[in-house]
């Protein structure tokens, strides 16, 4: 069981760009706060949860923008097989003098059995009036078609997941800027998949 809570606060012109990946661990609770204190400053969230058994993955998020001209963006994916649960809570503010902010946030997310469970609560809370923002999210299984094609070219049901489950997941780990880093999670989803990806 784990709880991790990082707080970035930007100032000055700053970039941030911060990867969560949770594979399993009991009981986890990753908090990802971060407060945008400088014009031009930019965020990038990114967080992917593969998990199984009676696992529970919590992650939340806050993204406070409190200067003008800041952008955001948010992605995580979750895939949830057997009993596990998952929730994303997801939270960006736009204070009143933070006008001219871009902030988007997506959460999408695949269940891998009927016993999977997520629940996923994006939100915004806009207090200013010329921003561009966006929050959505999707839950859903495999793409039966997707299946379908890749069986239909000689590739098993189970290889086919596997594709399936690892292309839904490599959006996250690009972000990932450390080879080495993006290569051993890479391997380690490959494992949980039980598919070769060399």
């Amino acid at each position: 069981n784990a709880v991790s809570t990082t707080h970035f606060r930007q100032v000055g012109k700053s970039v941030i760009n911060a990867v969560t990946i949770s594979l399993n661990g009991g009981i986890v609770r990753n908090n990802l706060n971060i407060a945008m204190e400088a014009e031009n400053s930019e965020s990038n969230l990114y967080g992917l949860y593969f998990i199984k058994g009676n696992s529970h993955v919590d992650n939340h998020t806050i993204v406070d923008n409190v200067k003008p001209s800041c952008l955001s963006n948010e992605l995580y994916k979750g895939i949830i097989d057997d009993k596990a649960t998952a929730v994303f809570n997801g939270k960006i503010f736009v204070e009143p003098q933070a006008q001219k902010t871009n902030a988007f946030q997506s959460n999408k997310n695949i269940l891998l059995s009927d016993n999977a469970t997520v629940n996923t609560k994006p939100q915004l809370e806009i207090f200013a009036d010329d921003v561009k923002c966006s929050h959505g999210c999707t839950i859903g299984q495999l793409d039966e078609e997707g299946l379908f094609y890749l069986q239909s070219r000689g590739i098993s049901k189970k290889a086919a997941r596997s594709l399936l489950v690892h292309a839904f997941a490599i959006d996250i780990l690009e972000h990932i800027k450390s080879e080495p880093i993006r290569n051993y999670i890479d391997q380690l989803i490959s494992e949980r998949l039980e598919f070769d990806i060399a």
